[in-house]
């Protein structure tokens, strides 16, 4: 069997290409936020890749309906075009130790990296889960199974420690021969989430985080890596839908939503 080069994978990055275009802005988000729910279906579905069908959706069963659909449809096509059968296992974030395997078997630094990030955010999250519950010492070394750049023994270091500690030493997180300041990014959220028990914040600077940490398969000429990072984009473009319709079907408050909009990757 002939082994897949970066270079076949210019017919699949052509098609992302030309896709990316139709991505959702924030702005255009912001305006459908604004908007009541029936100017928000109507900008989703000239966006040239949602259905006609968002014009009637009504209640959340419809509208989860139509997003699974999409969602479907956005992974048979990305799985179709990712010519290396195990890097199809990216479109389901669930075995991270596995998936670090084969992005280091491929030599993708661009993917290796993005793993890190999701696994370095996964166990920031579940570090404060269970720190602000106070929950032993030992629970946390159940629940963190994977390590990112950051080694597994510092969660469980300054898991006793005040908080302050903690943000101190996500200021140096090494990566390869780089010093990253994850602090930069969340502080706000992790000290939001310590004083007031709410994520918001954090779950926003979260994904905030990734979504740059995407972007710079854009300079991307060959390989399979613009496909997945489009991929990514896109689930988050379909999840930040989801919460803008639904907070207008159930009238949940405009300023509630906002907090959690996300940036997006176009």
């Amino acid at each position: 069997m002939k082994k897949v080069a970066p270079e076949d994978y210019a017919f699949g990055i052509g098609k992302v290409r030309a896709l990316e275009r139709f991505l959702l802005t924030e702005e255009a988000l912001q305006h459908a936020q604004d908007a009541d729910l029936s100017g928000a279906l109507q900008l989703f579905a000239e966006s040239e890749l949602y259905a006609d069908e968002f014009l009637h959706v009504n209640d959340s069963v419809k509208l989860e309906d139509l997003l699974s659909q999409e969602s479907r449809q956005l992974q048979d096509m990305i799985s179709r075009l990712i010519l290396d059968k195990p890097l199809r296992e990216f479109l389901d974030l669930t075995d991270l130790g596995r998936l670090q395997r084969i992005a280091k078997d491929y030599k993708s630094q661009f993917l290796v990296d993005y793993l890190n990030f999701v696994i370095d955010m996964h166990n920031i999250k579940t570090f404060l889960r269970l720190y602000v519950i106070k929950e032993p010492e030992d629970r946390l070394q159940t629940f963190i199974r994977h390590e990112g750049f950051i080694p597994k023994k510092y969660f469980i270091h300054f898991y006793a420690q005040d908080i302050a500690f903690f943000l101190t030493r996500l200021e140096y997180v090494h990566a390869h021969s780089k010093i990253l300041d994850y602090s930069l990014f969340l502080r706000e959220g992790i000290e939001k989430t310590v004083k007031e028990g709410q994520f918001i914040t954090l779950e926003k600077q979260i994904n905030d985080f990734l979504v740059k940490a995407l972007k710079p398969a854009k300079y991307f000429t060959f390989g399979p890596e613009p496909l997945l990072a489009y991929y990514f984009a896109k689930v988050n473009e379909i999840n930040l839908i989801r919460m803008i319709i639904l907070a207008k079907l159930n009238n949940v408050s405009g300023d509630l939503v906002k907090e959690r909009l996300n940036t997006v990757y176009g």
